[in-house]
């Protein structure tokens, strides 16, 4: 016996569809190390700065009458880096611009600003963790990120050793043994962040609401050497037996631009519209002993 339904919905081809007019995209996109520096210009490639330190102390006491000694003087040492190009390049046809599309007025722009956050994103990846390479025909210049440039205080440390309060106060002394300022910026993973979350001692939730950069929850750590603002950061390293900590001074690195960003059309060829996002960068760690890397905590 069949049943007499009329028009419903399941064979109904006449319908409407129902297409919310926004997008949701929640991928990460903060950028904390990127955003923060002061920028300087570039006029090459090559980007070279100049670092000195001084003479040890000692025991410096002349006798009446003695002769002036001239003692060997020393010159300040060159430090350098590459200036790397990034780029996006953006192509959307003039008919998917001319047609009906839900959550954006105009395909083009829209992944225009897309392709900026995603730039963005590459440049924190190089600026945090790039490998440097001089480059050559074919073959791209990339930079010396950050954590590359820490040699002087670069730890390797033993599998299971864990983050304690007492490390994490003997990594900021170890700085300050370098450098009259301390640490005012330490980048963890996810994991890590948590551990030092749980510090009792020095932590508070006080923040300085005019840096940008502080999205989400932030904590302040305060140690005998001063006060240290602690980022979760997706760039640095996170697995177990590789898990890192970045403690920097802010004021030892500058990112030295030799071609700012910018969004340039490109020619026109066929039915649709190409922009080009490009610059060239390069980080400067004006002293690289004023900083600490150290890896190979246990995540727990």
């Amino acid at each position: 016996m069949s049943t007499v339904v009329g028009m419903i919905t399941y064979n109904d081809a006449a319908r409407r569809e129902d297409l919310d007019d926004f997008v949701s995209n929640i991928a990460p996109k903060s950028t904390p190390f990127y955003s923060n520096l002061p920028k300087t210009e570039a006029s090459n490639t090559l980007h070279e700065w100049l670092v000195d330190t001084y003479a040890a102390s000692a025991d410096n006491a002349v006798y009446e009458g003695a002769d002036a000694v001239v003692a060997d003087l020393t010159q300040p040492t060159r430090r350098n880096n590459i200036c790397q190009i990034f780029r996006k390049v953006v192509n959307v046809s003039d008919t998917e611009r001319a047609v009906n599309v839900a959550g954006m007025k105009d395909v083009l722009a829209y992944q225009i600003s897309k392709a900026s956050t995603e730039l963005a994103r590459d440049i924190e990846e190089a600026l945090v963790a790039g490998t440097r390479a001089s480059g050559a025909t074919g073959v791209a210049r990339r930079l010396q990120g950050a954590i590359s440039q820490i040699t002087t205080l670069k730890t390797a440390r033993t599998s299971g050793t864990s983050l304690s309060e007492t490390n994490f106060n003997n990594i900021q002394a170890n700085i300050w043994a370098n450098t009259d300022e301390a640490a005012d910026e330490v980048y963890v993973g996810a994991r890590l962040k948590r551990v030092i979350s749980g510090y009792t001692a020095g932590s508070t939730k006080n923040v300085n609401a005019a840096d940008k950069r502080l999205i989400s929850s932030v904590d302040v750590y305060e140690s005998d050497f001063g006060v240290h603002k602690i980022f979760a950061h997706r760039e640095i390293p996170a697995a177990a037996g590789s898990a890192g900590l970045m403690a920097i001074n802010s004021k030892l690195w500058n990112l030295a631009v030799l071609r700012p960003v910018k969004s340039t059309p490109l020619a026109k060829i066929g039915s649709s519209e190409k922009v080009m996002l490009e610059g060239e960068l390069t980080l400067v760690g004006k002293n690289e002993a004023g900083n600490s890397y150290e890896a190979g905590w246990n995540l727990g």
